[in-house]
Formats: structure tokens, C-alpha cells, sequence
């Protein structure tokens, strides 16, 4: 049995390009983890290291043979090729819609940037790797930030908000006009009578305020029972 040699050059070549991959990818997941995004870390991660492992077998695994006369071609553009098609399909479970919105395109953007810089990573490219990288988390945090300074002053940006709330039948009117005051956009609203005195109201709005500013909406009135915000995706 041939011995392997775990400290071999091409080894060593080998941990090097799966552990600078798994550090990218969690630089890059890492980001998208504390913004609370679909795609995190672990996804990030084995994203950027499976587009790492494929190009390395694109590259080394399949090697040029002669069988019966003729000789095969090794093409490593091929697999390649495939990463680039095959990512397309995680980026788009994390594409939803809320709504008027469209919610996850930055996170499939990262995801196909994530496997590009594997894809470094894989055929040794170390310095393009970590400059994609970092030119990635830069576009990422700074124009979040110009976004938010700039661009988010003079545009609403409306969210899909679900409210369940109980009160008591008699302050139905009460109820009503909070709702018609601070919700103009009401894609759904239901009203059901228990026992004949609890009202329970189960709406969705499109809002361009935080779920903390439509809890207080109601959260201080002594007439509300129960109160569940939540932003929800469709």
C-alpha cells in the first residue's frame, strides 16, 4: 500500500488554498451574519471552499491520459465554468419577495463574489483572492453606510409588517382610528369576535417604519391585550 504523505509539498499547497478559502468566506459570511441576512456564515464558508476544492480538482485530478491511441484534454475552464452556473442556483433560494420588494439580491451577489474568491484560492491566485475580499467587505459597510446617510433621507424604504393584536369589542373604534391614522397601506385585515366581548385584529401593512416604532403605536395604549409585531417575507 502506497503511504501517503501528509506533509508532502502538494499537500501543504492543498491546506493552504481550503484554509485561505474558509478564512474569505468567513470574512465575507461573517458580514452578512451580523446584518442578519438569509446566508451566513457556515454558507458563506462552504461556498467559497467547495468553489476552492472543485477548481483544485478542475486543475490536479484530472490529468491528460492516453487510452487506445487517443489523447484526452485536460480543461480545467470546464468545472470552472459549472461553479459559476451552479452558484446561480444557491444565490437564487436566497432571492424573496416581500411585498413590492425584493428582498436578498446583495446576499446572492456576495455568495457568487464568495465562489469567485474560491475559485482564487483554488488555483493559487492569493493576492486576487484577499483583494477581492476586501474590496467586497468595503462595498458592503460603506455604502450601507452612504445608503443609510445619503440615500435613506430622501427615499422611504416600506417593509411587510404583520400586527395581531386583542382588546375588548368596545374599543373598536378606538382601535380603527389608530389603524386609519398611521397605516394607509393595508394589504390584508381580518376581525374576529371571541366570546362576544375580544376583538382580534390580524393585518398586514406596508410600512416605512421600524418595528419598534409600530410597536409603541399600540404597546401604550391599556385597552391592547396582546401585541405581535413582525416584519414577514412572501
Amino acid at each position: 500500500m502506497e503511504q501517503i504523505n501528509f506533509l508532502s509539498e502538494y499537500n501543504t499547497l492543498i491546506y493552504l488554498r481550503i484554509g485561505l478559502s474558509i478564512l474569505f468566506g468567513f470574512i465575507l459570511g461573517f458580514e452578512r451574519e451580523i446584518t442578519g441576512k438569509f446566508a451566513g456564515l457556515r454558507t458563506h464558508i462552504l461556498v467559497c471552499t467547495g468553489a476552492c476544492v472543485f477548481t483544485i480538482l478542475s486543475i490536479y485530478a484530472f490529468k491528460m491520459q492516453n487510452v487506445a491511441g487517443f489523447s484526452g484534454v485536460n480543461d480545467p475552464a470546464r468545472i470552472a465554468a459549472q461553479i459559476i452556473t451552479g452558484i446561480g442556483f444557491i444565490g437564487a433560494g436566497t432571492v424573496m419577495r416581500s411585498g413590492t420588494n425584493i428582498l436578498g439580491i446583495t446576499t446572492a451577489a456576495t455568495l457568487w463574489i464568495c465562489a469567485a474568491v474560491g475559485m482564487a484560492c483554488g488555483t493559487g491566485e492569493y493576492m486576487l483572492a484577499a483583494t477581492a475580499t476586501i474590496s467586497t467587505m468595503a462595498v458592503l459597510i460603506l455604502i450601507r453606510i452612504f445608503e443609510k446617510k445619503v440615500i435613506g433621507q430622501r427615499v422611504a424604504h416600506y417593509r411587510l409588517v404583520e400586527i395581531k393584536l386583542s382588546t375588548s369589542i368596545k374599543n373598536f373604534e378606538q382601535i380603527s382610528a389608530i389603524i386609519e391614522k398611521n397605516f394607509s397601506k393595508i394589504t390584508k385585515i381580518e376581525k374576529k369576535v371571541l366570546n362576544g366581548t375580544d376583538l382580534k385584529i390580524n393585518m398586514k401593512v406596508m410600512a416605512n417604519k421600524s418595528i419598534c416604532t409600530i410597536n409603541e403605536t399600540f404597546a401604550h395604549l391599556d385597552c391592547i391585550n396582546s401585541l405581535e409585531v413582525q416584519e414577514v417575507y412572501e
